[in-house]
């Protein structure tokens, strides 16, 4: 198995949500962004690797690891 950490995309608000209606979207990677995409052979590594993103991101933004 395959496990990949994705995080947490902030899209814009669309007109009319209220605030409690936020999606809930991950991703890899953007498109042309240039980012890495993590993925382990392991849920372990991809748990370790997900919790130092967690903790070196500024933004708050979360990550967690999907089976791929």
């Amino acid at each position: 198995m395959t496990y990949r950490v994705v995080k947490q995309l902030y899209s814009a608000p669309q007109p009319g949500d209220p605030k409690w209606a936020a999606r809930s979207v991950y991703v890899a990677r953007l498109s042309g962004s240039g980012d890495q995409i993590w993925e382990f052979d392991t849920e372990e590594e991809a748990d370790t690797k997900s919790a130092e993103l967690s903790g070196s991101d500024s933004t708050g933004r979360k990550y967690k690891v999907i089976e791929v």
